[in-house]
Parts: structure tokens; C-alpha cells; sequence
């Protein structure tokens, strides 16, 4: 008998061996997304978001945050299964008494025990819940991060661009300024303007090439905060794709009143604050179910075997049903219980002030993306009185009918008006992916255009 056991259990390496009962590694999900980069094609919005997501340290390490409280959650509800032990040795041992023959054993021994705590009055129940709970908790938290990812990937993916169009918009200023300048002096060589008018030009032309400077500077600057939110070195080179100017694409569905429903229900952090409140409900359970009884079923098997004088055999067994009643524990569990009550309603306060802050964030983001909004359509309707007006004034200087002084302050209009066309564009785009942002209604782990009216 001794021998089987042994036999069978030198074959078992591992009491944890065996595939993962509760397999709770899937209830972490995945971003769907693709890590590839083609050479060929420049990179879409939605590229740039997936490799943010593939690529970013902040997705590899929610990840593995996540499936840390998922591995919690598994070791705590192996408490609804048995634990079995084996312990086996071997023994020699010698004596030697004054005027008796020396003598000498030697045995061997095994024993095999058994144990399942049968029930508890809610006690497993109530860990396995905080457990599960904290993974809610972390999964949601994890959710979160990676909808900040999105957005500080989208706000500096339209930042980009924004710097790109200012660098554009700054070259032509300085189109503008050199053709003035040329017509000024042109004018100076004939006699028909004075010398301050030719000053007055070439200023003009060196204020534009330093404008150009800063904005090339701006382009690179922004380029560089992109590439390292996409985890590339920021001198390393990819080709973007610039979006397609849509007012449609600025739009949102829903009205303000929708957005708050909507974002009490579905932002991460108010729903991992809910996750938190209930794995505190679980943990007043479960202290309180210390105070109650516990049943548990013990079993165990011996086998043994004496190798000197008369060699023999023994074995042994025994099984029992065992209740275990705190009757005193010095007040521990009261004050435990005591504890997990506070603790609950602290973490009922910090929810409703995380609702009240994001009623207030919402409210200011969604007025930002109105005023943007507003913004953009009246630099629509600046842009060509402006550029009109320059034509018109750069014309009549040319034709002797206009002073410099006029030329200069039209440009100079025309460069803020075309600047501030090509900025409120892209800070309309930022304001609604804050917006969305702010709402909860990003979906890292769905392919979603998520700027689609």
C-alpha cells in the first residue's frame, strides 16, 4: 500500500499543475488593433490610433495590471475547491543502553490529507465577489487610461497637422511680403514711393521669415510629440495622412442632456468608483461572516512500513466533519466590521464627487466645443473678404493709388484670418474628441471612427 502511494504521487510534480479551472485571463480584453506599418502608405487617423494602442507602454502595462487582479480573482475562488497534501519520509534511528545489545530501525511513512471547507455562512462567497469586483475595478481603470491614450494621441495627431497648416500659412505671408516688397521697391526705383515704404516691405519680409522659422520649429516640435506617443524615436520618419476638411466631421449627435446620461453611465472611472463601492459591499460580508460557524470535511491516509527486526506493515485512516465556532476574538471582528462600513461610505462620497466633477468638466468641454464650433464657421466666412481685401490693396499700390501702410495691415489680416481658419479647423477636431472623451464614449477595444458625425 505504502509503495502505491508512493509511486502514484512522485508522478504528480506540482499541486497547482493542470490547466487553469476558471480560465480568467479572458476576461481581459484585447485592443483589436494591427501593430503593422506599411511603407508605401501614409497613415490614416485611424492607423494612428491603432498603433498608439499597439505600441504605447501604458497598453502593455494596463495589461498586465489587469491580469494581475485577474490571477486574485482565480486564487479566490480555489477556495470553493478541496486541498490535498502528501507527506512522505524516511527515518533511521540507533540506540545504545548500558549492559543492552545496540539497536537499530529504520522505516518509511506516508500520509495523504484531505480537506474542504463545506460551508461558511457567505464567507467564500463574499471574497470571491471582492475579488471579482477589483478585477472590474482594474478593468475599467485600464479602460480608462486607454481612452486617455486616444485622445492625447488624436490631440496631438491634429496638433500636427495644425503646425503643419501654420508653416504652410506663414510661407504664403511670406509670398505676400516679398511681392510687396518688390513692388515697393520697384516704386522707390522710379521715384514713386518713398524710401520708408521700401523699409517698411523689407521689415515686413523679415518678420515673415522669422515666422516661418517658429512655425518649421512648431511642425517639428509637434511631429516629435506624436511619434513618441506611437513609441518611435521622434526623428524617425513616417508618412501621415492629412485628413479631409468636413464640417460633417465636426459634428456630434447628441445633445448635452444625452452626453450626460450617457457619460454617468459609461465613463470608466465613475464605473470602476461603482466596481470599488461594491467589492467594500462584499468586504462587510464577509467580515461579518467571520462571527459565524464554519463546517469542514477532513480525510487523511497513512501507510507505513518497519525495515528492521520483524519487518511489517501498517496503515491507517480517518475522516470527520469538524465545526469550528468563534465564541470571542476580542473585539477584532467587530472593529473590522466597523472599518469596512467607513470605508463603503468614504467610497460613496468620493462617487458622487467624481459625478459632480465630471457634470462640471462635461458642461465646460461641451461649451469649449460650441465655441469652437462657432469659431470655425466665422473664420469660414473671414477668409475670403480677407484675401479679397489684399488683392485689392496690394493692386492699388501697385497701380500708385495706395500707400504701404494699407498694404501691410490687409496681409497682416489675411495671415491671422488664414491662420486662425486652419487652427479653429483643428481645434474644433480637438474639442470633440475631448467632448467624446469626457462622455466615455471611446471604444479602445472596438475599431470605431469615433470623430464620424
Amino acid at each position: 500500500m505504502f509503495l502505491f502511494l508512493l509511486a502514484f504521487f512522485v508522478g504528480v510534480p506540482l499541486a497547482q499543475a493542470g490547466a487553469d479551472p476558471f480560465d480568467v485571463s479572458q476576461r481581459v480584453e484585447r485592443p483589436a488593433v494591427s501593430c503593422g506599418v506599411s511603407e508605401n502608405q501614409a497613415l490614416t487617423f485611424a492607423d494612428v490610433l491603432a498603433l498608439a494602442l499597439c505600441r504605447n507602454p501604458a497598453t502593455k502595462e494596463t495589461y498586465a495590471g489587469a491580469m494581475a487582479s485577474a490571477a486574485d480573482w482565480g486564487a479566490s475562488r480555489s477556495s470553493y475547491l478541496p486541498t490535498l497534501n502528501l507527506t512522505a519520509g524516511v527515518a533511521q534511528s540507533s540506540s545504545k543502553t548500558e549492559g543492552v545489545p545496540r539497536t537499530d530501525s529504520s522505516s518509511a511513512s506516508a500520509r495523504l490529507s484531505f480537506q474542504w471547507l463545506v460551508y461558511d455562512f457567505g464567507g467564500r462567497s463574499s471574497v470571491s465577489k471582492a475579488a471579482e469586483e477589483s478585477l472590474n475595478a482594474a478593468l475599467y481603470s485600464r479602460s480608462d487610461t486607454l481612452q486617455s491614450l486616444i485622445f492625447d494621441t488624436a490631440e496631438a495627431y491634429f496638433s500636427f497637422f495644425a503646425a503643419i497648416e501654420e508653416h504652410r500659412n506663414s510661407a504664403a505671408a511670406l509670398t505676400s511680403a516679398r511681392e510687396t516688397f518688390k513692388a515697393a521697391n520697384k516704386r522707390f526705383e522710379l521715384g514713386l514711393a518713398a524710401y520708408s515704404d521700401k523699409l517698411q516691405a523689407e521689415t515686413n519680409v523679415a518678420q515673415a521669415e522669422l515666422a516661418v522659422t517658429k512655425a518649421e520649429a512648431a511642425e517639428v516640435k509637434a511631429r516629435g510629440d506624436l511619434m513618441t506617443l506611437l513609441d518611435f524615436d521622434p526623428n524617425e520618419t513616417l508618412d501621415f495622412a492629412e485628413p479631409v476638411k468636413s464640417v460633417d466631421m465636426t459634428a456630434v449627435r447628441e445633445d448635452f442632456n444625452e452626453l450626460m446620461a450617457q457619460a454617468l453611465e459609461k465613463r470608466a472611472d465613475i464605473a470602476a468608483q461603482k466596481a470599488k463601492i461594491a467589492k467594500l459591499e462584499a468586504d462587510i460580508v464577509y467580515q461579518e461572516s467571520r462571527n459565524a460557524p464554519t463546517i469542514t470535511l477532513d480525510a487523511s491516509a497513512n501507510a507505513g512500513r518497519e525495515f528492521s527486526g520483524r519487518e511489517r506493515n501498517n496503515y491507517g485512516g480517518s475522516v470527520g466533519l469538524n465545526l469550528n465556532v468563534p465564541l470571542f476574538t476580542g473585539f477584532s471582528n467587530t472593529y473590522k466590521i466597523s472599518k469596512a462600513r467607513f470605508a463603503l461610505d468614504e467610497s460613496k462620497a468620493v462617487l458622487k464627487r467624481l459625478e459632480n466633477k465630471l457634470k462640471n468638466d462635461l458642461w465646460a468641454t461641451y461649451k469649449n466645443y460650441t465655441t469652437a464650433r462657432k469659431s470655425y464657421e466665422i473664420a469660414l466666412t473671414m477668409t475670403a473678404s480677407a484675401q479679397q481685401s489684399a488683392d485689392v490693396a496690394l493692386g492699388a499700390y501697385k497701380a500708385g493709388r495706395g500707400d504701404i501702410l494699407k498694404v501691410l495691415d490687409t496681409q497682416a489680416a489675411l495671415a491671422d484670418v488664414r491662420s486662425t481658419k486652419s487652427r479653429s479647423f483643428y481645434d474644433l477636431l480637438i474639442a470633440k474628441a475631448d467632448l467624446i472623451r469626457k462622455a466615455g464614449l471611446i471604444n479602445p477595444f472596438q475599431n470605431e471612427g469615433f470623430l464620424k458625425p
